[in-house]
Formats: structure tokens, sequence, C-alpha cells
């Protein structure tokens, strides 16, 4: 079986080191679900081609998936309202 493998881009772990240890484990939980295949809120975003959403309490995380390479990209980390700003 292969494995997923979870990357960052650079402006997404910055943002993730930046905030509370509550959220990172959060997001560390919910990257965890997702390699593992649980079922998770999560949801394509409109118009972004193999870019979903995944709900993190006020936070909003960006995942690329790449399923050939099979690689998670965290795109982006934000607030709700922020997050969808280019």
């Amino acid at each position: 079986m292969a494995f997923w493998h979870i990357e960052f881009s650079k402006q997404a772990y910055k943002t993730y080191k930046k905030l509370a240890k509550g959220y990172q484990k959060k997001i560390d939980s919910i990257l965890y679900l997702l390699i593992n295949k649980e079922r998770i809120d999560i949801k394509p975003v409109a118009g972004e081609e193999d870019i979903y959403r995944v709900r993190v309490g006020k936070y909003r995380m960006l995942i690329k998936v790449y399923k050939k390479e099979r690689i998670i990209l965290v795109v982006k980390i934000g607030p709700r309202g922020d997050i969808y700003k280019k």
C-alpha cells in the first residue's frame, strides 16, 4: 500500500507555525484523518481544480490533492473571511 505525503506551501507553513498550539493540533489531526481516508468536512472550492477547503474552527485550510503522486499540499491557512482572497 502506497502512503500519502503531506506538504505545506511556504505561506501555509509560516501561518501554521504562528497559530496557537491548539489549532496546530487540530490541523495535525485533520491531516491524519485525511491520509487515512476518514470522513471529514471537506468541500471543493468553486472555480479551482483539485483544491478543497477544510474547516478548522474559525480557520480554513485550503489543500490541493495530487492523486497520482499521492501528495496532499496545504496551500493556505487563514481566517474564514480572508482565505479565499488571492
